[in-house]
């Protein structure tokens, strides 16, 4: 039975998330937004790196055992974590957690408005997957600059880039380093 790329990308994130390497349906981004924004990007990364920050970012489960990275994620400290089921759902949400706080995390990468407006004309289009995920390509290309003989704090850099918070950064790092590999093992098999 052939598998379409989105039961792959589910049954490869329950997979990873739950530490064990039974999926053997090989997986691949070629081809994929993550792909064309891990290509476009300064430095580079590798789209399965890309995912795995996403997967630690927006997982959330779609069904029964299984979780994805959600293309509508917002999450703040005053309402926590939403998962809105349509684009205009998002839209409408994403105003009022911009209004209640601007330390708003959008979208499957969950960038942070408050440090990353800048990078857009408008926070809705943070809701777009392409954008969403090119931006997290440059957020993320900047602290290995910041970090280029450390992986941890590299990638632990895409979480927070603060020096007082290093020990939270090398944790986030560890966790996405760990989903890393295993994207990385269920590639071979593709």
């Amino acid at each position: 039975m052939k598998r379409n790329k989105a039961s792959s990308i589910i049954l490869l994130a329950v997979s990873i998330l739950s530490g064990t390497s039974a999926y053997s349906g090989g997986f691949s981004l070629k081809g994929t937004t993550w792909e064309r924004a891990a290509a476009s990007a300064a430095c580079k990364p590798d789209p399965l790196l890309l995912y795995s920050l996403a997967l630690q970012e927006s997982g959330h489960a779609v069904k029964r055992g299984f979780v994805a990275p959600h293309p509508y994620a917002l999450r703040n400290a005053p309402s926590g974590a939403h998962y809105p089921e349509t684009l205009d759902d998002a839209k409408s949400a994403l105003q009022r957690y911009i209004a209640e706080d601007r330390l708003t995390d959008i979208g499957i990468m969950q960038i942070n408005y408050r440090w990353n407006a800048h990078r857009v004309k408008d926070p809705h289009e943070l809701l777009n997957m392409e954008v969403n995920i090119r931006v997290a390509a440059d957020i993320l290309c900047e602290s290995i600059r910041s970090n280029p003989v450390d992986l941890q704090l590299a990638i632990g850099g895409y979480h927070t880039m603060n020096p007082r918070r290093n020990v939270q950064a090398r944790a986030y790092a560890q966790s996405v380093l760990k989903i890393w590999r295993s994207l990385k093992r269920l590639n071979a098999g593709a």
